[in-house]
């Protein structure tokens, strides 16, 4: 087989998988959290978690870094405290909220997740890694397969 012929079958198996993974991943995925959530409000498992500790970590060494604020969310179930452990971006203009939505699982109340962790933006985030990735291996992969083939 031809070099175009190979090339060509590479880059058509890379575009059907990339755009299977751009419909799957990014416009109808959904990830772990947002379906852990999606579960959590249709069973009413929704809680306010209240700042109750700061823990401040710079990124960089040099003092124009970024500020890390580890922050422990305290909610109430059955009148019972759990925690949660948050993890925000820190600065002049952007401070972590005080207040945060929380959702729990009923049969496990410390599996807990915050409600900006399940957003559609994080997912597109994700999922255009993900489809990126596996359009890469897949072309790799078919590549190093015909040139096994036909060498």
């Amino acid at each position: 087989m031809s070099e175009p012929a190979q090339g060509g079958i590479i880059v058509i198996c890379g575009l059907i998988v990339f755009i299977y993974g751009i419909l799957r991943w990014v416009i109808w995925g959904k990830s772990r959290a947002q379906r852990f959530i999606e579960n959590a409000q249709k069973n009413g498992c929704k809680a306010t978690g209240t700042l109750v500790k700061t823990k401040s970590v710079r990124k960089s060494t040099n003092y124009e870094g970024i500020l890390i604020e580890k922050n422990v969310y305290e909610y109430v179930v059955g009148n019972r405290k759990y925690d949660i452990v948050l993890s925000f971006e820190s600065s002049a203009t952007k401070t972590p909220p005080n207040y945060i939505t929380v959702y729990y699982d009923p049969k496990n109340p410390k599996k807990a997740v915050y409600a900006g962790k399940g957003s559609r933006s994080k997912q597109v985030k994700s999922g255009c890694g993900f489809t990126a990735l596996a359009t890469f291996c897949t072309m790799f992969l078919v590549a190093r397969l015909l040139a096994h083939l036909f060498s």
